[in-house]
């Protein structure tokens, strides 16, 4: 961390806000962002570089929402820099901030290709969290070809989230449908389709098998 400097009390709170404990990065606890509401417009620069030079080097989702918080020209730069490559739940962020902002950014995009390439320890719940959000009709095409093809994970967890967004289910993994979810993880290839021939049912659309 660099030195504070002549910076005012609010950057030092900054800077402080910002080194992490386990428990608030357990915790999910973000940055000061109250303490980016007193700085000056030198300070403001000044953290952006700080902050941009973290997302080079070791890069988090606080990073990135503490940029979108300053939002000036410089801060939206350094947020784009990590959209398109790295860590996928930091690209996720990323989008989500930026278009939160106004600006360019592909979310949609974004997020079928976080459900596609993750599993549960590695961004998944993220993906799925954001799909809920913004259930756009590539999003739940996308979860209905992952309840079929993807690897376990996604198959279960899309297959829940398609059931939930066509109106089926109460809640994105319903604990009543768990059996039924289930089924989409099974080891046989047969159980599997059959699952998925069942989905299709529920949600009324024509399923999609490889011939």
């Amino acid at each position: 961390m660099r030195t504070q400097g002549h910076h005012s009390p609010a950057y030092a709170k900054f800077l402080a806000s910002m080194e992490i404990s386990y428990e608030d990065w357990h915790n999910g606890v973000g940055y000061d962002l109250e303490a980016l509401k007193e700085f000056s417009g030198p300070e403001r620069a000044s953290i952006v570089q700080v902050l941009d030079e973290r997302l080079d080097t070791t890069p988090d989702w606080r990073d990135v929402e503490a940029l979108a918080a300053i939002g000036t020209p410089a801060a939206r730069r350094a947020i784009r820099s990590v959209l398109d490559e790295g860590d996928m739940e930091i690209r996720m962020r990323a989008a989500e901030e930026l278009a939160a902002l106004g600006e360019p950014a592909d979310l949609e995009q974004t997020i079928i290709e976080a459900l596609r390439t993750t599993n549960l320890g590695n961004g998944l719940s993220g993906a799925l969290d954001l799909a809920e959000q913004h259930p756009s009709r590539r999003i739940q095409q996308t979860l209905l070809d992952l309840a079929l093809n993807g690897n376990r994970d996604q198959r279960i967890h899309c297959a829940a989230l398609a059931l939930y967004l066509g109106g089926k289910a109460e809640e994105a993994f319903d604990w009543n449908h768990r059996p039924f979810f289930l089924r989409f993880g099974d080891e046989q290839r047969v159980i599997q389709i059959e699952a998925y021939l069942e989905l299709c049912g529920r949600l009324g659309v024509k399923p999609k098998l490889l011939s």
